[in-house]
């Protein structure tokens, strides 16, 4: 009876400890079919999540949060590299490469969708 009284007790220090390190955590963003958390750029979809390196992560926070508006080059330029001057756009297009095949792993590569000229957006959800 004692042993289960000490189990329990610490299950339930471990529960505590766990609520309080999740409290004042920001809300995940909402991206449609998954989840993000603007601090650590992990991505939640069902039951699998991803960590994303910091440009992957500067890229999908700012078309979800643009959603559906599209997000031009030179945003994503100041976003990823601080600066709104011209930055080759070889350099935006292997960051985006990149996160399409992140994307891949959760079976979300084609949520992106490339506006010729004008930049990205996030594609509409059909219950959209």
């Amino acid at each position: 009876m004692i042993s289960l009284l000490s189990s329990q007790s610490r299950l339930l220090a471990r529960i505590q400890n766990l609520l309080r390190r999740f409290e004042g955590q920001p809300e995940l963003v909402d991206g449609g079919s998954f989840l993000l958390d603007p601090n650590t750029y992990t991505l939640y979809k069902d039951s699998q999540s991803l960590l994303l390196s910091s440009n992957e992560g500067k890229i999908l926070l700012a078309l979800v949060e643009n959603r559906p508006e599209i997000v031009s080059k030179s945003r994503l330029g100041e976003l990823l590299w601080g600066t709104n001057q011209y930055i080759d756009e070889n350099a935006l297009q292997v960051n985006l490469t990149r996160l399409r095949k992140t994307l891949r792993q959760l079976n979300l590569d084609h949520q992106i969708e490339t506006i010729r000229g004008h930049g990205y957006r996030l594609r509409r959800q059909e219950n959209q």
